[in-house]
C-alpha cells in the first residue's frame, strides 16, 4: 500500500526548511522534504566567503536564460543575462551573501493595505523575525532571542570598513548600530546570519532540527515533475529521485516552495496556470490562473569598483601568502576576513521615488571586482588582487515586470524568461540617480582623500544618456526576484492570505513567489519569515480541520 503523506514540501530552500521544521513538530504529521539537489555539505559552503568558490558551479547554482526585449514596448526577446539561484538542501540561503536583512515595517504594511494579504503587515512580520532569530546582542524589542538563526551585526571590523560607514554619514545618512532595528535612510554594518565563523543557512537551523525527528523524511536529488489531481483537488506528487519516476501520495497538502524562478513553473507544468499559454505548451488544464508567472519583479544592480590610493583593504587576503594566512587564522580562530559574508558595511537611502521611501541599497566592501560586460550579477569569483573599494548599488521600487512560463509539460523544457528591466521611466530616472548617489558616497568624508579612480567606465560618463548607457550595459538583477505566484485578493491572485493555491485544493505556496510587493532589502530573512507564518497558518487549519 502506498503511503500518503500528510505534508509534502517541495524545496527544501529558505522558507521550505522552515515550513519542514513547523510542520513536523508535534510529531502527528508526517512530512516528505523533496530537493532537487544535493546535501550542501560541502566546506565552501559553510564557509562564509566560500561563496566565491560556489558561483557558476552546476551542483550548487541554477542557471537560468533571461531574456530582454529590444524594445521595452515589443515582447521581443534580445540578449539578456543568467540569473542564478541556490541548488540543494538550503537552497539560495546555502550560496547567499547571508546579510540578514528584514526589509522596514511599512514593506508589509503595505503588502496589506495595498494587495490585500491581509494578515501580513508590520508587526505580524516582525513577530515572525523575532522568532527566528537568535541575535548575538541579545533581545530587545526589535531583536528575537533564543531562535535557530544565529544573527551576528559585526562578524569583521577593520579600519576601512569605519571610513565606509563615516563617508555615509558624511552624505547625510544616520549610523545606526542595527541596520534592522529602523527604518530610512542609515549606514552601519550589517547583520549576518552566522554561527562562530560558519554560515547559518535554513538547512544548517530549521531543517538539521527536522531531521532528527522520525516523522520527516528528505529526499536529495528529487525533482519534481508536476503535482497529480484528482479533480481540483491535490492527491499526490510526480517527481524522478535520483534518476528513478517516483509518485508520492499526498492525503494532505502540498507545499511549493521552490522560489520564485521554479514554483510557477511547478504549477504551470500541473495545469495550473494561463489556459492559452498552457495550451500551447501541451499542458492540460486543471485551473485558469493568468496571473501564474507574471507580474514578477526585482531589484537591478550595479557593482562599481575604485581603486584605493590610500589605506588597505583587503583585497591581498584573497591572494598568495595573504590567502594562506587568512585561511590559516580562520582554521584556527573561526574568524577574520574569511568568516564574514562578501560586504560589511550596508546603507539605505532615497535616490528618486517620489514619496522619499527608502529605494536604494548600498553595500561596500574593501576590495574590488574585475567587472566586465557579461552583466555577472556575483563577480565574486573574478577578484582584482590590487588595492581597492567597491560600492555594490541596488534599485530597490522598480516599477517594471517580468515573467517566466513554461514551454512544455518536462522540467526539461527550458523556460521563457523574460525581464523588462528599465522599461518605465521612473526606473530609468532611478537608475541615473542612483550612480550619481554612488559616485557621491565614495567621494565623500574621509574616502575623498583615499579612493582614486573609478574602475568601471571612468569619470567620462556624466550626461543621463551616458550613464543611463553604462547602467543598461553593466547592471544584472539583484537576485531577489518576488512575485510570480502573486498573493493577494483580487480575482487574479495566484494565492490568497493563508497561502492557499486559488482554483484548486490541497496546494499552497511558500517562498519569495508569493511576495506581491518589493521588500526594502535582501530577500532570505523575509522569505523564512513566509514560511514560518505559512507553517503557522497550515497548522490552524488542520487543527480546524482535526477538530
Amino acid at each position: 500500500m502506498t503511503k500518503a503523506w500528510d505534508f509534502i514540501i517541495v524545496g527544501a530552500g529558505s522558507a521550505g526548511c522552515v515550513m519542514a521544521e513547523r510542520l513536523s513538530a508535534d510529531g502527528r504529521a508526517q512530512v516528505l522534504v523533496l530537493e532537487a539537489g544535493g546535501e550542501n555539505d560541502s566546506f565552501w559552503v559553510t564557509l562564509p566567503k566560500g561563496v566565491a568558490k560556489l558561483v557558476k558551479k552546476p551542483e550548487h547554482m541554477w542557471a537560468y536564460h533571461v531574456a530582454q526585449p529590444r524594445d521595452p514596448g515589443a515582447n521581443d526577446p534580445g540578449a539578456g543575462e543568467v540569473w542564478i539561484r541556490g541548488k540543494g538542501l538550503g537552497g539560495s540561503s546555502s550560496i547567499n551573501g547571508m546579510i540578514w536583512s528584514r526589509g522596514e515595517p511599512a514593506d508589509y504594511d503595505a503588502w496589506e493595505r495595498d494587495a490585500g494579504a491581509t494578515g501580513w503587515n508590520g508587526a505580524s512580520m516582525t513577530a515572525a523575525f523575532l522568532e527566528l532569530e537568535d541575535h548575538a546582542a541579545g533581545p530587545s524589542p526589535m531583536r528575537g532571542s533564543g531562535g535557530l538563526v544565529h544573527v551576528d551585526p559585526a562578524c569583521y571590523t577593520y579600519p576601512l570598513a569605519e571610513r565606509m560607514i563615516e563617508a555615509g554619514e558624511a552624505t547625510g545618512l544616520r549610523r545606526v548600530d542595527d541596520l534592522n532595528a529602523t527604518a530610512g535612510p542609515r549606514v552601519g554594518y550589517y547583520s549576518h546570519n552566522i554561527r562562530k565563523g560558519k554560515r547559518d543557512s535554513s538547512a544548517r537551523t530549521y531543517l538539521a532540527a527536522a531531521r532528527k525527528r522520525p516523522n520527516v523524511t528528505v529526499l536529495t536529488n528529487a525533482l519534481a515533475q508536476r503535482i497529480v489531481f484528482d479533480g481540483t483537488r491535490a492527491v499526490g506528487l510526480d517527481a524522478v529521485v535520483n534518476g528513478q519516476a517516483q509518485h508520492f501520495a499526498c492525503g494532505g497538502e502540498i507545499v511549493v516552495s521552490a522560489g520564485a524562478m521554479e514554483s510557477p513553473l511547478l504549477l504551470q507544468r500541473s495545469g495550473i496556470g494561463d489556459a492559452a499559454r498552457l495550451a500551447a505548451a501541451g499542458i492540460p488544464l486543471v485551473a485558469h490562473s493568468p496571473d501564474v508567472g507574471e507580474r514578477m519583479i526585482e531589484h537591478l544592480s550595479l557593482s562599481m569598483p575604485f581603486r584605493l590610493d590610500r589605506g588597505k583593504g583587503t583585497n591581498r587576503s584573497f591572494f598568495g601568502i595573504g590567502a594562506a594566512l587568512a585561511m590559516l587564522r580562520y582554521l584556527v580562530r573561526g574568524d577574520g576576513v574569511l568568516a564574514t559574508g562578501p560586504f560589511e558595511v550596508g546603507a539605505f537611502c532615497n535616490v528618486a521615488h517620489p514619496d522619499g521611501r527608502t529605494d536604494a541599497q548600498f553595500y561596500l566592501g574593501g576590495y574590488t571586482f574585475k567587472v566586465g560586460d557579461d552583466k555577472d550579477p556575483v563577480p565574486l569569483d573574478k577578484i582584482d588582487p590590487l588595492p581597492g573599494i567597491t560600492i555594490y548599488g541596488q534599485l530597490l521600487r522598480l516599477t517594471s515586470e517580468s515573467s517566466v512560463h513554461a514551454t512544455g509539460p518536462a522540467p526539461s523544457d527550458a523556460p521563457s524568461i523574460l525581464h523588462n528591466f528599465l522599461s518605465t521611466e521612473h526606473d530609468r530616472r532611478s537608475a541615473i540617480a542612483l550612480v550619481r548617489a554612488m559616485r557621491k558616497y565614495v567621494r565623500s568624508g574621509p574616502l575623498a582623500r583615499m579612493v582614486g579612480a573609478e574602475l568601471v567606465k571612468g569619470d567620462a560618463v556624466q550626461s543621463d544618456e551616458d550613464v543611463l548607457a553604462m547602467f543598461r550595459r553593466l547592471a544584472s538583477c539583484g537576485l531577489h526576484a518576488i512575485r510570480s505566484c502573486r498573493m493577494g485578493d483580487d480575482a487574479n491572485a495566484v494565492v490568497d492570505a493563508r497561502l492557499r493555491v486559488n482554483g484548486v485544493r490541497g496546494v499552497r505556496v511558500a517562498d519569495c513567489s508569493v511576495m506581491p510587493g518589493h521588500v526594502t532589502g535582501n530577500t532570505n530573512a523575509p522569505a523564512m519569515a513566509v514560511g514560518l507564518r505559512g507553517a503557522a497558518l497550515m497548522l490552524e487549519d488542520r487543527a480546524t480541520v482535526l477538530v
